[in-house]
């Protein structure tokens, strides 16, 4: 809460301590490692999913599944839990509708030119250089 600062004119100012809530931001970093472990470890999936298909990640269940312990850390971090889950689902679900989309930029052999690459063609324009004018 701001608390008015006498000699001001009527200015509302924060006094330094209502800025920095150490504890609010103590929680906020432990959602943010939190977030940090989930996305590495769906990125790891979609990369080997092969090998982690029969698997389950705890660190994937404890953001996007509903948990007393998940809302306890974003009610300390005064944040709506459900909206973070709301938000870091979405982000989740479009890591997996967009995983495989950029693989066709790079060639499938990594000694094949580029040029040769099936998605770049190596053709000229006819040597025409010329750059138009604005």
């Amino acid at each position: 809460m701001a608390r008015y600062q006498p000699g001001n004119f009527g200015f509302k100012t924060l006094v330094e301590y209502d800025v920095r809530d150490p504890i609010r931001n103590l929680w906020r970093n432990v959602l943010v490692v939190a977030l940090e472990d989930a996305i590495k470890i769906k990125n790891k999936t979609l990369k080997f999913s092969e090998f982690y298909s029969n698997k389950r990640f705890h660190e994937l269940d404890y953001v996007s599944l509903p948990n007393r312990d998940f809302d306890g850390v974003c009610q300390l971090a005064q944040l709506d839990g459900n909206l973070v889950r709301k938000k870091i689902n979405q982000f989740l679900k479009g890591m997996e509708e967009n995983y495989g989309k950029n693989k066709n930029n790079m060639p499938a052999m990594p000694w094949k030119r580029l040029y040769q690459s099936s998605c770049i063609s190596g053709q000229s324009d006819g040597g025409n250089t010329s750059v138009s004018a604005m």
